[in-house]
């Protein structure tokens, strides 16, 4: 089994990478291999797409760190859901309009389902054994003041490479799944309020587990 690893940046999993390493020769039939994405959805979508062309992996685990709305969220680690393209649209005096409100796309036009792309691998999402939350990917962030994508105050993880996960493995019918630590509240640029070292800890413990978990799974665990 070929387990596609991706990150948007090598320090958010790089204790993982260590770990690895170190086992290299001992996850039987898994194979993991390893691949950083780079920042925001573009650079994220040719990285994943330009790998399955290459050869079609049989999962792929996206990882990194995000941003939540609520403060209950803080330090927690989920998997997503489903994800919304947050900011493409049209941003008038009377509030942001996205691209299924402005008529230019249809809400149900495959990969979406309402507007969202929803991770269809349900037997993933509840065998992580960890909390579900939807997501939504940026381009640019804001903080709070300024208006938006009313996002603020929501129980969302945001970040600027889910999205392109989720349409990419959707359109290829490729299993996956993402995990996201939350690292800090939405609008709060203080880095100093904000629980870096603790999100990627907690994020490599368990993807290190979740890796652990994969070595014994069966192919059920891939039926939709």
């Amino acid at each position: 089994m070929l387990l596609l690893l991706m990150s948007a940046t090598d320090f958010e999993i790089s204790e993982t990478v260590n770990w690895l390493n170190k086992r290299s020769s001992e996850h039987n039939d898994l194979k993991p291999e390893l691949l950083i994405g780079g920042i925001g959805q573009l650079q994220t979508a040719y990285a994943l797409t330009k790998r399955i062309r290459l050869g079609r992996p049989d999962m792929v685990i996206q990882a990194g760190i995000g941003g939540s709305g609520s403060k209950e969220d803080l330090g927690k680690l989920f998997a997503i859901r489903s994800e919304q393209m947050a900011d493409l649209g049209l941003m008038e005096k009377t509030g942001f309009t996205d691209i299924f409100g402005m008529g230019l796309d249809k809400k149900d036009r495959f990969p979406f389902k309402d507007g969202k792309l929803t991770n269809p691998y349900r037997n993933i999402l509840e065998w992580t054994g960890l909390s579900v939350l939807d997501g939504v990917t940026v381009n640019e962030i804001k903080s709070s003041s300024v208006p938006g994508f009313q996002r603020n105050n929501l129980s969302v993880v945001e970040s600027m490479e889910g999205a392109a996960l989720h349409y990419v493995c959707l359109m290829e019918k490729i299993p996956f799944l993402q995990i996201r630590s939350v690292s800090n509240l939405l609008g709060d640029r203080d880095k100093k309020k904000w629980k870096l070292k603790d999100a990627i800890e907690k994020l490599n413990e368990s993807l290190i587990a979740l890796i652990q978990k994969l070595e014994k799974a069966d192919e059920t665990l891939f039926r939709i």
